[in-house]
């Protein structure tokens, strides 16, 4: 539902500016100004922080041809807004179709060297809320020599951006808009007690939380430590991609911990993020033998569920896992916060049943100021899924044939 405007003194309203910030010094001056804004903004996650999307343009500014597009709303001096915009010329194909993107900072790779930044919007003080999709509206407008199209992805349902161009102004009229349901988020809300959680799991996994975790138990020291100093950063980091690789190679032939831009990019902002307790890797140890890892984001009232691996030893006899990432939402729970699944593709995904999550709808938007872009976007997608669709069914066949 649409926010009415906040009313402005005239003197308040001019004294609003809205300012380019369009290099990396001033980006990186820009640290503790955003910081300061980000703190007060209780919508925003760490996707959304300085640390975030700084380290993502460290790794990421010369993968393809981008340059910040980074927007500042300030009252007088004071930094009150700020729409975190890249602009992305990528592939040849990608760039006949689309031209020059828009995008937030920290979207925007190569799918082998996926980071997935989600739940990114404005970052920007509730009562300039209105003023700010107003004024960026009328901005992107003004420049929009600059872009062709815009793409922004995992967005909540109350995000900010989805507002801009969504009425019957002649901003909007300016530009074509598609918005779509892309994918849901799953998370545990905060409750009372473990005991609580426990009780509403579904019967089959409640019974092997208790089964698991008792066997588990009887079997020695069982432990959980977590990444405390910078040391421990690249050992944890490696010992979770094994036992993330171990799975995923052997389901998909493919592991995301094989991106050397990946790896360089997490290293980074867990140097940034472990001395400020907003990232850690936590692992289950039984007696000296690691049995799972699971890689987290914390922040604000939430935690954030991002990475995770099992040693495939142990899976069926104590399903690791399953025992640690239960325990940590017991911790959420203790501490009052919401464990965050994040992005599923699938609203009957596993982890509606296994964990008993709650889910919410997810968008996808884009924008176009070339009228012809979004209709061949939406042609080149349909050659695509053909294309795939008749190669999958090509395989299949194959496979079939190999089994006669």
């Amino acid at each position: 539902m649409t926010k009415s405007a906040p009313k402005f003194s005239s003197l308040e309203k001019k004294s609003l500016t809205l300012h380019l910030i369009d290099s990396l010094e001033a980006f990186q001056s820009l640290q503790m100004d955003w910081d300061a804004l980000y703190d007060k903004c209780e919508r925003n996650s760490i996707f959304s922080s300085w640390d975030w999307a700084f380290t993502w343009w460290e790794v990421f500014k010369d993968h393809f041809e981008r340059e910040l597009f980074i927007l500042g709303l300030y009252q007088d001096k004071k930094l009150v807004g700020i729409a975190p915009f890249q602009i992305c010329k990528s592939s040849l194909a990608k760039s006949l179709v689309q031209g020059k993107t828009l995008q937030f900072i920290g979207n925007g790779e190569s799918f082998d060297d996926s980071i997935i930044s989600e739940f990114q919007d404005f970052i920007v003080l509730p009562e300039f809320e209105s003023e700010m999709i107003q004024r960026v509206s009328k901005y992107l407008i003004e420049h929009s020599n600059k872009w062709n199209f815009a793409d922004f992805e995992f967005l909540l349902q109350d995000a900010l951006i989805l507002q801009c161009f969504n009425n019957s102004s002649s901003n909007s009229k300016s530009v074509d808009r598609y918005e779509m349901e892309y994918g849901v988020r799953f998370s545990i809300p905060k409750m009372e007690s473990f005991e609580q959680y426990h009780e509403q799991m579904g019967k089959r996994w409640k019974k092997m939380y208790t089964k698991k975790n008792s066997k588990l138990l009887r079997a020695g020291e069982v432990r959980t430590e977590s990444t405390q100093t910078l040391d421990a950063i690249k050992p944890a980091l490696a010992q979770l991609a094994d036992m993330n690789c171990s799975r995923w190679k052997e389901r998909t032939g493919n592991c995301i911990f094989d991106s050397s831009r990946f790896v360089d990019f997490h290293q980074k902002i867990m140097v940034r993020l472990i001395p400020k307790n907003r990232a850690a890797i936590k692992t289950l140890y039984l007696e000296d033998e690691a049995l799972a890892s699971y890689y987290i984001f914390t922040d604000k009232d939430q935690i954030h569920y991002y990475q995770s691996g099992f040693n495939a030893k142990y899976g069926n006899r104590y399903s690791p896992l399953f025992l640690l990432v239960c325990n940590e939402i017991g911790e959420s729970i203790k501490n009052n916060k919401m464990f965050d699944f994040m992005f599923a593709d699938d609203a009957n995904s596993y982890k509606k049943d296994q964990y008993s999550c709650q889910h919410e709808p997810m968008y996808r938007l884009r924008w176009s100021t070339q009228k012809y872009r979004l209709p061949l976007w939406h042609s080149a997608k349909y050659a695509q899924n053909t294309v795939m669709g008749l190669k999958d069914k090509l395989v299949e066949k194959m496979n079939d044939k190999r089994g006669r």
